[in-house]
C-alpha cells in the first residue's frame, strides 16, 4: 500500500499535450420546452434543425405510451414522408386475451400531422402528439447531442454500455459549444482531459478510436452485403461517400491508432473493393470509390 504522506510527482497540467477528453452528459428528469431548446442551440452556435428533425418521430413514441392503453401499437411501414402504425385492440375474454385489428394511423414526419379513419382516435393521437412535441425530455436531448456529433465531430465509446466517450482534441471547440447548450437547459457535461504520454492513457485512447473506426468499417461491409438489384443508385453513392469519410477519419486520427492504422486501412480497402464489385454486378454505373 502506498504511503499517503509521500508526495506523488504528476506531470504539470499547464503545457501538457492532450490527446483529447473523456466526456459524459447527464439530463436527469429533464423537461424543456421545444422553443427553449431551439434558443439554447442558437445561443451555443449549434444547428437548430436537429431539434426539428427529431420532433414528430420521437414525440410520437412518447405519445404512444398513453395511446397504448388496451391496444398494441406497431410500426408497419415507412417512406421518406410518413410512418404508418397499426393499432390492434386487446381485450380479455374469459381466461384468454383477444386481439382485433383497430385501424392504421399515419404520421407525417415533417409536419407531425396525424391521420386515420377513426376520427376520435385521430383527434386523441394528435392532441397527445402535440403535447409531447411541445416538451422535450432528456432522451430527446441525448439524441440531439449524438446527432450533432455525427455531423461535426466524433464520439468514441469507452465502455460497452455507452454513455461515456472519448473525443479527440481536434474537437475541443465543438465540445465547448455542446457544454454551453446543455448548461442552457439545466443539463450537465462532465469533461476529463486525457494527457498524452501516459502508457495506460495512450493505450486506452488507441483502443477506443480503433474499435470505433473498426465498427464503422463493419457497418460498411454489412450495408454492401445487403445491396441487391432493387438498390437505388443514390444508395450506392452514399455508401461510397461514407467509405471516403471513414478513410478521412483514419488519416485524421492516425496519431491515435499507432500499429492499428495499417489493419484498419486494409479492412477499409477491402470494403471499398467489395462496393466496386457490387456496383459492377448491379449496373453500368462508373466506379464510385
Amino acid at each position: 500500500m502506498s504511503d499517503p504522506t509521500k508526495a506523488h510527482h504528476w506531470p504539470p497540467l499547464l503545457g501538457t499535450a492532450l490527446l483529447g477528453e473523456v466526456i459524459s452528459w447527464n439530463c436527469p428528469r429533464l423537461k424543456v420546452g421545444h422553443l427553449d431548446l431551439i434558443d439554447a442551440l442558437r445561443s451555443a452556435g449549434l444547428e437548430e434543425s436537429v431539434a426539428r428533425e427529431l420532433a414528430p418521430r420521437h414525440a410520437f413514441t412518447r405519445a404512444c405510451k398513453r395511446l397504448s392503453e388496451a391496444r398494441i401499437i406497431r410500426q408497419v411501414s415507412e417512406d421518406a414522408a410518413s410512418i404508418t402504425f397499426q393499432f390492434t385492440a386487446e381485450h380479455k375474454d374469459g381466461d384468454r386475451f383477444e386481439y382485433d385489428f383497430e385501424t392504421l394511423l399515419t404520421l407525417e414526419k415533417a409536419t407531425g400531422r396525424v391521420t386515420c379513419p377513426l376520427a376520435g382516435l385521430a383527434t386523441l393521437a394528435q392532441e397527445e402528439l402535440d403535447r409531447c412535441i411541445a416538451v422535450r425530455t432528456g432522451a430527446d436531448v441525448t439524441r440531439i447531442v449524438q446527432r450533432l456529433f455525427e455531423r461535426q465531430a466524433d464520439l468514441f465509446p469507452v465502455r460497452d454500455a455507452g454513455g461515456v466517450y472519448f473525443v479527440p482534441r481536434q474537437h475541443v471547440g465543438f465540445v465547448d459549444r455542446i457544454q454551453r447548450f446543455l448548461g442552457g437547459i439545466n443539463g450537465r457535461l462532465a469533461r476529463f482531459p486525457v494527457p498524452a504520454g501516459t502508457r495506460e492513457g495512450d493505450r486506452s485512447v488507441k483502443e477506443a478510436v480503433a474499435e470505433g473506426l473498426a465498427a464503422l468499417i463493419v457497418e460498411h461491409e454489412q450495408a454492401i452485403a445487403g445491396f441487391g438489384e432493387d438498390t437505388r443508385p443514390d444508395t450506392l453513392e452514399r455508401a461510397a461517400e461514407r467509405i471516403k469519410a471513414t478513410r478521412f477519419k483514419l488519416q485524421a486520427y492516425a496519431e491515435y491508432l499507432a500499429e492499428e492504422r495499417g489493419r484498419l486501412e486494409r479492412n477499409l480497402a477491402q470494403a471499398a473493393q467489395q462496393l466496386r464489385l457490387r456496383v459492377q454486378q448491379l449496373s453500368d454505373l462508373p466506379t464510385l470509390v
